[in-house]
């Protein structure tokens, strides 16, 4: 009998089964966690991520205000053409403030043109009137008030239109001091050197050697050969 025979059913069956490929659960803890492993190749660093460089937003520049405490003068336009000098005045001074000067345009017939220059006091009058009447309706509507404020640089007073120099500081004030010295100092070993004069360089004379009696009787001897 051959080795089958010998086995029984369920070993037969058992050994011609073909074994399956189970994938592998993977580890779970407790409370749903998945404990995943490392893939090959894998890196655990972050990414660098570049930011953009936050640029700093420039500061606003405030323009300096313009300086309205000289400006007493305003031109009124559109005034009614029956009014009068007195009224223009009364009317402004109960209103807004006192008026220093007023003064009145005409044409060439002698008629009031509806324009006058009004001078006030203070500025603080000058602006509350073209605050409070410019563009202001006349006579119900049919017309309206243009009041302008004139700014006269001519007003301003001197004092707020100088500036004074900044003080120098101390150092600075040495230093120049300093160099003040070093030039005088120039200027006198120069005025020294122009007032001495430099010394003649003299000649020493040349000591003649004395000759002896035989070199003296040959030299008479040669002057009356001749």
């Amino acid at each position: 009998m051959s080795a089958s025979l010998d086995k029984s059913l369920d070993d037969i069956i058992s050994s011609n089964r073909t074994p399956k490929k189970f994938a592998k659960k993977p580890f779970v803890k407790k409370g749903g966690a998945t404990k995943v492993g490392k893939k090959v190749g894998s890196s655990n660093k972050k990414p660098i991520v570049f930011k953009k460089p936050v640029v700093a937003a420039k500061p606003k520049v405030s323009q300096p205000a313009v300086d309205l405490s000289y400006a007493t003068k305003v031109v009124a336009q559109g005034l009614p053409r029956d009014i009068k000098q007195d009224g223009i005045r009364d009317f402004f001074q109960s209103q807004v403030g006192p008026v220093q000067t007023i003064s009145l345009s005409y044409n060439e017939k002698g008629q009031f043109k509806g324009i006058a220059t009004i001078i006030f006091k203070n500025h603080k009058s000058a602006a509350l009137a073209v605050e409070k009447y410019n563009n202001a309706p006349i006579d119900g509507g049919s017309s309206k008030l243009k009041l302008e404020l004139i700014i006269d640089p001519s007003k301003k007073p001197l004092a707020s239109r100088i500036t004074a120099n900044n003080p120098q500081p101390q150092v600075a004030k040495n230093e120049l001091a300093k160099g003040l010295k070093l030039k005088q100092k120039l200027q006198q070993k120069k005025k020294l050197q122009q007032q001495v004069k430099p010394k003649a360089n003299k000649k020493k004379p040349v000591k003649r050697s004395k000759k002896s009696i035989e070199e003296l009787d040959q030299e008479m001897a040669d002057y009356f050969d001749n």
